[in-house]
């Protein structure tokens, strides 16, 4: 429908229109979840692969069939132990210690990875670092 149509339209139809739009989103979101689960099972462990041979946890690749380019993002989530970064803050020198730390006692990842090799190798008994998610693209090659 239009919107000329739907500005015409009774309260009750234009109710009806809408949980039907809901339900047809609600359907094809279940479809889609469906379909990147399907495609998860299918290159998560390739891709997983091929990021580990090139020295990578987590990242972007590519993977090629039949003319598709299939772009596999594994996204991490860092979380960090509160009391063990904090007891590393209150040893270590101030000035560093505002440099690296937030109040919630946090790392940003630029600098733990650009952190000297000292602080690099205390801060990383509090990081912890899981899989967020997996994205899968399809594009035509």
């Amino acid at each position: 429908m239009n919107s000329d149509e739907l500005f015409h339209n009774s309260i009750e139809s234009l109710y009806k229109y809408k949980e039907e739009l809901k339900n047809i989103l609600e359907e094809t979101k279940a479809k889609i979840s469906s379909l990147n689960d399907v495609l998860t099972e299918r290159y998560h462990n390739t891709a997983r692969d091929k990021l580990a041979d090139e020295g990578k946890d987590y990242g972007s690749t590519t993977l090629n069939e039949d003319g598709y380019k299939i772009k596999v993002t594994l996204s991490k989530k860092v979380t960090w132990d509160q009391e063990g970064l904090s007891k590393e803050f209150s040893e270590m020198n101030p000035e560093d210690a505002r440099h690296f730390a937030k109040l919630s006692y946090s790392v940003e990842e630029k600098k733990y990875n650009a952190a000297q090799p000292n602080i690099k190798s205390k801060l990383q008994n509090h990081r912890v670092v899981e899989l967020r998610g997996t994205t899968i693209d399809i594009l035509e090659g």
